[in-house]
């Protein structure tokens, strides 16, 4: 245990003490505080204060994944020809003008540009991830995602708890208007800091032959030459995101008005399971690294639909508390799911995405995996709010289900790369 230990605060030390870590992680930190204040509670905010129709506020999460996807592609073109720095630092100083739009709707029609200019804003994923991964040691690469994930989600293990319990304070309409406002300002100060401090990491001023070919290449061509893993990873990522789009919109309102929580018994089930994620990122990056990636992504995404399930099964508070233990090992485990880092997020997976795709190739890559899952998946949001309205259980078990088809792809066709790339 003590080798562990050590080790673990040992990868901690290596990676923060890279001036871009320190950049992203303390800003990435600020972000999570702000915006665990009212992010969580957005369909209720829009069922409860702008009267929205359960079925609109599927096609609510429709528009806005739609926007997000349609500058996922440009985004990870961007981050390929201007540097990942630049795209990063214009994407989080647009964070700071969608919370105003959000904060000054009233009625669910007004919500929509706010929504489009926080989906443009998210033009800086590819960009985010590939500096994270070329800042990063090639060597300890899972273990390096793992703690950097370790730190930066130390704010998700609180703020749950916290803003339910602000929530019933505030009530749902203030208290959501309040965090919006707060949450601007913090992006405006983590736009300030990564325009001060990160520093350019794209081929860092050295590019060879083969570099220069593969950024004449077409997207699509420089897609195609993947690997089969990085193919079977994009059709788990497809039925994540549908899968996900499906009931994460409604699970708040499920848990509220079907199972009867309160908002902070809501989010304290939140905290729970990110109390027990979070200090997994450090160990599953180090099992990535000594026995693969893949075995951490197929125990996570095989656990997955759990969360779904949980508050279909169990409504019985503290068996719901155990059950968000589990949906906690799942999460820390890094297979990438919603809390652990998106559809395609979390230290195992990002680690074998860094392995597989080469340096000049990542931000397209990436970019492209993120717009086809994301079109793929854009009926996932309104087909959840249409089976909410039919039957809310209904929705929970399809979701749990499509999620479990995950498992047999990854367990076929799914493999760890033994060359690394840099």
């Amino acid at each position: 245990m003590s080798t562990i230990l050590n080790e673990a605060f040992s990868n901690l030390k290596t990676v923060f003490s890279n001036r871009n870590i320190i950049a992203i992680s303390s800003t990435n930190m600020l972000y999570n505080i702000f915006n665990g204040l009212w992010e969580l509670w957005w369909s209720l905010y829009l069922i409860e204060e702008l009267n929205t129709p359960i079925t609109i506020v599927g096609l609510l999460a429709t528009i806005q994944n739609t926007s997000r996807i349609l500058f996922q592609l440009p985004g990870g073109v961007l981050a390929d020809r201007i540097g990942r720095k630049k795209v990063i630092v214009y994407g989080t100083a647009m964070r700071v003008i969608a919370p105003i739009f959000l904060f000054t709707a009233r009625s669910w029609q007004w919500v929509i540009p706010g929504m489009v200019i926080n989906a443009v804003a998210g033009l800086y994923g590819p960009a985010f991830n590939a500096i994270i991964a070329e800042s990063l040691p090639q060597e300890r690469r899972g273990a390096a995602f793992g703690a950097y994930r370790f730190i930066t989600s130390l704010p998700q293990i609180f703020m749950p708890a916290v803003s339910g319990y602000y929530l019933n304070i505030m009530g749902i309409g203030r208290g959501v208007r309040v965090g919006l406002m707060m949450f601007s300002v913090a992006a405006a100060v983590a736009a300030l800091v990564r325009q001060l401090f990160l520093t350019e990491t794209l081929n860092d001023g050295k590019e060879d032959l083969e570099e220069i070919e593969n950024n004449r290449r077409g997207m699509i061509e420089t897609f195609k030459n993947q690997p089969r893993t990085v193919w079977a990873m994009l059709v788990v990522a497809v039925i994540s995101s549908f899968a996900m789009r499906m009931t994460w919109t409604f699970l708040a309102p499920y848990a509220y008005y079907q199972v009867g929580l309160t908002e902070f018994q809501y989010g304290l089930l939140q905290s729970v399971a990110m109390a027990i994620s979070v200090p997994l990122y450090l160990i599953s990056g180090m099992i990535a690294d000594r026995f693969g990636r893949v075995p951490c992504i197929l125990l996570a995404r095989g656990l997955g639909p759990f969360d779904s399930l949980s508050l279909y099964l169990f409504k019985d508070y503290n068996q719901l508390l155990a059950a968000y233990g589990v949906i906690g090992v799942a999460q820390g485990l890094g297979g990438g799911r919603i809390r652990a880092g998106g559809y395609m997020g979390g230290p195992a997976w990002q680690a074998l995405v860094a392995d597989i795709v080469p340096q000049r190739d990542r931000g397209k890559v990436m970019g492209l995996m993120g717009t086809i899952s994301g079109v793929l998946s854009l009926p996932g949001s309104y087909l959840g709010g249409y089976l909410y309205e039919m039957n809310p259980n209904m929705l929970l078990v399809a979701g749990s289900l499509l999620e479990f088809m995950q498992v047999p792809i990854i367990l076929l066709f799914v493999r760890d790369i033994k060359k690394r790339n840099a």
